[in-house]
């Protein structure tokens, strides 16, 4: 089994708690907690999020977890991702360690994220919408208008 540099994974998108690839994560959860991290939430024509550090940084509300079998979990959120351990300059998104902040106790983790370069990163071409208040969950389900600015 791999070894990896640590215990917390910090997710964002399809993988949260009640989104739709949990399921494929949900038995491997060891533990599990709100958390936030900087960083600026967009998310793709495809309906997929994706976090890029730009500044301004924002917020980017997620969660934390930890698991049971890191080495399957990784593989399966991996292949979800777009990251190839073999070639990670050929990945769509990259996995990197940030500290992130468990929200209700405030206490501080390295956890591994999935980013996006920000030298791949292009908006306008890549028709990426700006998620304002940095939660996914919350984006998905407002009411979309035309108006946004793209």
């Amino acid at each position: 089994m791999a070894d990896y540099p640590t215990p917390y994974v910090f997710v964002y998108d399809v993988f949260l708690k009640d989104a739709v690839k949990h399921l494929q994560i949900a038995s491997y959860v060891r533990t599990w907690s709100r958390a936030e991290m900087p960083g600026k939430l967009y998310q793709l024509p495809t309906g997929l999020p994706l976090v890029v550090e730009e500044e301004p940084a924002g917020k980017v509300f997620g969660e934390v977890m930890t698991f049971e079998d890191m080495g399957e979990v990784m593989r399966i959120i991996d292949a979800q991702e777009g990251f190839r351990s073999d070639s990670p300059q050929n990945s769509r998104l990259i996995r990197e360690i940030r500290e992130v902040t468990l929200t209700p106790s405030g206490e501080k983790v390295q956890a591994l994220v999935y980013l996006c370069p920000k030298e791949k990163f292009n908006a306008k071409e890549m028709y990426a919408v700006h998620a304002h208040g940095g939660d996914w969950r919350k984006f998905v389900m407002m009411p979309r208008y035309d108006g946004y600015q793209h």
